[in-house]
């Protein structure tokens, strides 16, 4: 009923949110905790009200007052992404979401995802974000943040009253545009903060790095969508400066946790997020997939919902920390045999491969694979032919049966249509 009323006013409800929130990363772990468990006992309740819940706690044999702390949640099932997209096509059928936002994610993993969310929680996520540039010492409020252009916009790309007398201040990015016209875009708005897909950020900062043009310097930046590997983050630095803010979290479940500038690890906000790891038997686990639960969604909650990554972390007087993310890649290599190669299987060669800024497989068939690389030229004391070679030779070691690899190498790679770039194209059906 308020939620019209509630839309028109998000972003003012972004400053009610924010006092709510951790704004800091404390260092006494044992009080988020406590907080934690407080708001996973309050979700459970509300989500118990949901029919589509309810009926998995019941299948489960699960009540609400049976899941206190983070390691409960294993007692319910987990949620996977076809699973919420036919609930979320179901729902958005009830008129009275007519006000709720209806958000698609990039479908990056394929279809895209249609989400409902209230307003009420859109703010929070919103709220969220900005909680992440304060974490790391900027003002989203009073500086000026620059993005790609987006079709999930919340004012449509009109300034609002706040925007109007200088707060909350943005502009949009053409990431669409040629290079040149990208970075004209950059060094005429100077924005303090600056991000977008890390692949199209990444082919304007390769332009930069190899036509030597100078981009402005934000104070600070982050890359999204994407998983930064040693060889992007270099251009990165080299183009855009030191200060890269590496959030990680989904459309569907808001930034759950940061590596700032400086830090070797992703810390998690626990004070909205759960973060679990699971292995391949469906058991908690310092290294698998990772299974994220926004604690603020109580309307239409989102619990134990993977993501589609999988991470390594550690454990550190009590506090789990994330020390490595794979990225996810929906696609794998397959086999007339039935069998696959995933990403994660080869992701170490493509980690540790500092000769090669961008790389794509594209499997035409059972038997032919394309990869399409950008070679790092300026860093690389390799040639090209040198680099091949050592590729080849480190793949086909790792493919469970041989292809014959077919090498393009190109001067960028393109991202997808989403914005982002998907590492395996697999077009065996």
């Amino acid at each position: 009923m308020f939620e019209k009323y509630q839309k028109k006013f998000v972003n003012l409800q972004i400053f009610l949110d924010l006092p709510k929130m951790k704004l800091s990363l404390p260092q006494d772990y044992s009080k988020l905790v406590k907080i934690q468990n407080r708001r996973i006992r309050s979700l459970m309740k509300a989500a118990y009200k949901v029919p589509f819940y309810k009926e998995r706690f019941d299948k489960a044999g699960v009540k609400p007052g049976d899941i206190k702390c983070a390691e409960d949640l294993a007692k319910l099932p987990l949620l996977t992404k076809e699973e919420l997209r036919a609930w979320m096509k179901e729902e958005a059928k009830n008129p009275k979401y007519e006000d709720w936002f209806h958000d698609t994610t990039s479908g990056s993993s394929g279809e895209p995802l249609m989400l409902l969310m209230s307003p009420r929680e859109k703010a929070y996520l919103m709220a969220n974000w900005f909680r992440v540039l304060l974490a790391a010492g900027y003002n989203p409020f009073l500086g000026k943040t620059m993005s790609r252009k987006s079709a999930h916009s919340v004012t449509g790309g009109k300034d609002t009253i706040f925007q109007k007398v200088g707060i909350l201040r943005r502009d949009f990015l053409d990431q669409y545009a040629p290079e040149e016209e990208m970075i004209r875009q950059v060094n005429e708005y100077k924005p303090d903060f600056l991000y977008m897909n890390k692949t199209e950020l990444m082919r304007m900062c390769m332009y930069a790095s190899k036509n030597n043009v100078k981009v402005w310097q934000p104070k600070f930046f982050c890359p999204t969508g994407e998983k930064i590997d040693d060889a992007a983050r270099a251009v990165f630095f080299e183009v855009l400066g030191p200060n890269m803010i590496d959030s990680y979290g989904t459309a569907e479940a808001g930034a759950c946790m940061v590596k700032l500038p400086g830090w070797n690890d992703h810390k998690v906000w626990h004070d909205s997020f759960v973060v679990n790891i699971y292995d391949d038997d469906g058991n908690l686990a310092d290294e698998g997939k990772i299974v994220v639960t926004p604690l603020f969604k109580k309307d239409l909650p989102l619990i134990n919902y993977i993501v589609g990554d999988k991470v390594a972390s550690e454990v550190r007087d009590g506090e789990r920390f994330i020390t490595g993310v794979q990225g996810r890649m929906n696609d794998a290599f397959k086999y007339e045999t039935g069998e696959v190669t995933t990403f994660f299987e080869i992701a170490p060669i493509i980690a540790h491969c500092e000769d090669v800024i961008q790389i794509r497989f594209i499997q035409e068939d059972y038997h032919h694979v394309t990869v399409q690389a950008v070679h790092n030229a300026k860093e690389s004391t390799k040639s090209i032919e040198e680099v091949e070679a050592e590729l080849r030779k480190q793949l086909t070691a790792k493919f469970k049966h041989p292809f014959e690899l077919t090498f393009e190498w190109k001067e960028n790679l393109p991202p997808d249509d989403n914005g982002k770039l998907r590492m395996i194209v697999c077009k065996v059906k």
